[in-house]
Parts: C-alpha cells; sequence; structure tokens
C-alpha cells in the first residue's frame, strides 16, 4: 500500500512538472502574443477582421491603444534581458575570480576566504538588481494589461 501510494505521489508530481514547465519560464521569454493573448486577438481583428459592432465607430483609437500595448513590449523585455545578462556576467565574473584566489590546494586561507566572502556579497546585490528588474517587468506588464482593457472598456461606452 505505501509503495503504491509513493508511486502515485511520484507520478504526480512528474506530471505537474511536465504540464507546468512555463512557470519556469524567464521574464521576458514570452512573446506578445502570448503575454497578452486575447488583446493581440481583439488587435488582429482591428487590422483584418470585422469588428464587434460596439467597436466599430472607435476603430482608429482601438488601433492606437493596440500600437500602445504592443510597443510598450519591446523596451520592457530589452530591460529585463539587460538585467538577466549583467547578473550573468556578475556571477561569471565573480566565479572566475574565486577560481584564481582559491587554487586547489588553496595557498592562502585568508585570502581565498575573502574573494568567496566577496562573491557572494556581490552576487547577492547582483541577485538583488536582478530580481528587481524582473518585479519592475511583471507590474509593467499587468500595468499595461489593465491600461489597455480600461481604454476597450471606455471604447465600447
Amino acid at each position: 500500500m505505501r509503495r503504491q501510494t509513493l508511486a502515485i505521489v511520484g507520478t504526480a508530481v512528474a506530471m505537474m512538472l511536465t504540464v507546468t514547465a512555463g512557470a519556469f519560464a524567464r521574464a521576458g521569454d514570452r512573446t506578445v502574443r502570448q503575454t497578452y493573448p486575447v488583446a493581440t486577438v481583439l488587435c488582429a481583428k482591428a487590422h483584418t477582421a470585422p469588428l464587434p459592432p460596439k467597436l466599430k465607430p472607435n476603430k482608429a483609437q482601438l488601433i492606437t491603444a493596440c500600437d500602445t500595448l504592443v510597443n510598450a513590449f519591446g523596451p520592457l523585455v530589452s530591460t529585463v534581458d539587460a538585467a538577466e545578462s549583467a547578473y550573468l556576467s556578475i556571477v561569471s565574473t565573480q566565479k572566475s575570480l574565486v577560481a584564481t584566489v582559491c587554487p586547489k590546494p588553496v595557498t592562502n586561507a585568508t585570502a581565498c576566504s575573502a574573494a568567496r566572502a566577496k562573491q557572494e556579497s556581490t552576487d547577492a546585490t547582483a541577485r538583488s538588481t536582478k530580481q528587481t528588474a524582473v518585479t519592475a517587468y511583471h507590474t509593467a506588464i499587468e500595468a499595461n494589461r489593465m491600461t489597455f482593457w480600461s481604454t476597450i472598456g471606455t471604447l465600447r461606452g
């Protein structure tokens, strides 16, 4: 009975991790279409298909709202990508410095300890900066989404 329960739990966890692989996506990895799925469908209709009756008279404003939403997305992705790149560069540099100061076998324990402490503090600062950029990215994405839909709401009357 216990073995069967463990197998069921293990299978459930494996399936959950497989299904939610997108939950581990890095900020900025999704496209505009993936980030704003419903909005991009509406925007595509604004350019190619007949609009819902309440939006027909406001086609120009709808297209402007779509352009604003899409144009704001690129700089957000660039900013979060730059933060990620800076973080990875700092971590790599610190790792190299520690490897240089702390060869195997360690010849200068004091210098090695100081290098590791500096690495820890520098990496923590870089991680915090990256996390701030990721939080700002998500906040801006949601703010842009809310602004877009409130604009659409006013256009519908």
